[in-house]
């Protein structure tokens, strides 16, 4: 994909509307909305084409919505071009919903209390680890950064109660505790080093587009 890429889509998006609407001095602020928009359009169809195929577009939209509000306010580990993340989170929400679709009947018989401890944990984690700005936006201050992280564990603390209100025999709620671990788990050292991992084999495409997931 050389010769056509999400960052060259993005950029002229950008600049024809900063023609149009005569804001020479914006085209490198729409050029970059342009380019999340077209990326985001882009990875929403080739995600929920595998989920429909696989049948768990539930699995997916619920995965998809949890870990988008939620990594939104506490960012979280990196791949470094377009690309790359768009194949690595295709791939982990596609098997995550896969494996949970499957596995519901052996998942949907095991304890409350492994549920409950599923949240709690990720609970922990995102009470430790705080929220992580990419490199290129960073906090402007701590205050703001404890903001999020606030606001990071009340929404936690809202999509915890709405999983145990659903009950362990719900599969949503085990979604919702499965995305809410997977994102904790990307704020972590270990998560760190699992997305650096699928960032290196997936170094083919060396020239992919600029944007971060």
């Amino acid at each position: 994909m050389n010769e056509v890429s999400i960052h060259k889509i993005g950029q002229a998006l950008g600049t024809y509307v900063a023609k149009k609407v005569s804001r020479a001095d914006q085209t490198e602020v729409l050029s970059f909305g342009a380019e999340i928009l077209v990326g985001s359009i882009i990875k929403l169809c080739i995600l929920f084409s595998f989920a429909f195929i696989m049948d768990i577009t539930v699995e997916i939209a619920i995965l998809l919505i949890v870990t988008g509000i939620i990594r939104t306010l506490s960012g979280g580990a990196h791949c470094s071009a377009y690309y790359r993340c768009l194949a690595t989170s295709v791939f982990i929400l596609t098997v995550l919903g896969y494996s949970i679709k499957v596995n519901y009947t052996f998942i949907r018989q095991l304890h409350p209390a492994v549920l409950l401890g599923i949240l709690v944990l990720t609970f922990g984690l995102y009470w430790i680890y705080p929220p992580q700005a990419p490199s290129n936006k960073p906090f402007k201050d701590k205050k703001i950064e404890l903001a999020f992280h606030w606001y990071t564990l009340l929404t936690v603390v809202i999509l915890s109660i709405t999983a145990i209100a659903l009950g362990s025999n719900s599969l949503p709620a085990w979604v919702i505790s499965i995305a809410l671990l997977w994102q904790a788990f990307t704020l972590t050292p270990v998560g760190h080093r699992f997305i650096g991992l699928c960032d290196f084999l997936l170094t083919l495409n060396k020239k992919g587009g600029e944007l971060e997931c």
